[in-house]
């Protein structure tokens, strides 16, 4: 790993992602780079605002992040730390500085009050859909601990493809990770043979590292999931976006219980 990028607002979240990116930095030797939006105010008619000019915005937002990282390598010595300050829409800017840059890991910090809609927002989700490096979703108040289990939730929906399962694989060994799958097929559900042909697929995949495989014993999975995680101190879940569709499956029946998945646990969606 060569190239963390960090999307920074100057919220206590995103600068806790910040840290968590340092970490990783200095694991794998990468450089981080800091790169904050700046969105210029659209006038409305009739309405009287005092618009701020554009270069000072800029000027403005640069000395903020400059600062964070300066503080950010007082606390990381010896990791590389570049600030970028550009103007425009967020997921846009963020895609342009993928095509310069090539990160191999987006590192962004998540809020929420522990639903679904409100921890996988708009951002979050339109990046890992549209960016092709791994992004690392951490939720607020989370801290840096190096994940001592690694769980992929898979519901076999089709098959994952090795260049997946090879950036899986550089992450578990960059952790020093033991990896758990979580299927999240319920018992009762049929198995067809594009599924059961997916499961070996991954099997064969991962064949070189340790590994274990846990299946849901009932049909409750929202309350499965957290014990699973909790039960076996997983400290960070990894997902493939071509299985985005098995979070709604999964957590559309409760708006009120707390998802571990989210609220505990950084999540890590590695792209096809």
């Amino acid at each position: 790993m060569k190239t963390i990028l960090v999307p920074i607002d100057f919220s206590a979240s995103a600068e806790n992602s910040a840290d968590y990116a340092a970490e990783i930095a200095a694991l794998s030797k990468a450089k981080v780079i800091l790169l904050h939006v700046c969105s210029a105010p659209v006038p409305v008619a009739d309405v009287p605002i005092t618009m701020i000019p554009i270069d000072e915005l800029e000027k403005q937002s640069l000395t903020d992040l400059e600062s964070l990282q300066k503080s950010l390598m007082v606390r990381h010595p010896g990791v590389e730390i570049e600030s970028v300050v550009r103007t425009g829409f967020i997921i846009e800017e963020i895609l342009l500085m993928e095509d310069e840059y090539k990160p191999e890991l987006l590192v962004m910090g998540v809020t929420g009050k522990g639903r679904t809609s409100e921890i996988f927002g708009s951002n979050t989700t339109a990046l890992i859909k549209k960016v092709e490096c791994p992004v690392l979703a951490i939720p607020s108040g989370v801290r840096y601990s190096k994940p001592e289990k690694i769980a992929l939730a898979c519901d076999y929906s089709a098959i994952v493809p090795d260049k997946v399962t090879d950036r899986l694989k550089d992450f578990v060994k960059l952790f020093g990770s033991k990896l758990l799958i979580f299927d999240v097929l319920r018992p009762a559900e049929v198995i067809t043979y594009q599924k059961a042909a997916a499961e070996v697929n991954l099997e064969n995949s991962l064949s070189e590292i340790e590994h274990s495989i846990y299946y849901p014993s009932g049909n409750d999975i929202v309350n499965e999931t957290n014990e699973f995680l909790e039960r076996n101190n997983v400290g960070m879940v990894v997902m493939v976006p071509h299985n985005y569709t098995f979070i709604h499956k999964v957590f559309h029946s409760s708006k009120t219980k707390k998802m571990a998945l989210y609220t505990k646990v950084p999540l890590l969606s590695i792209h096809e």
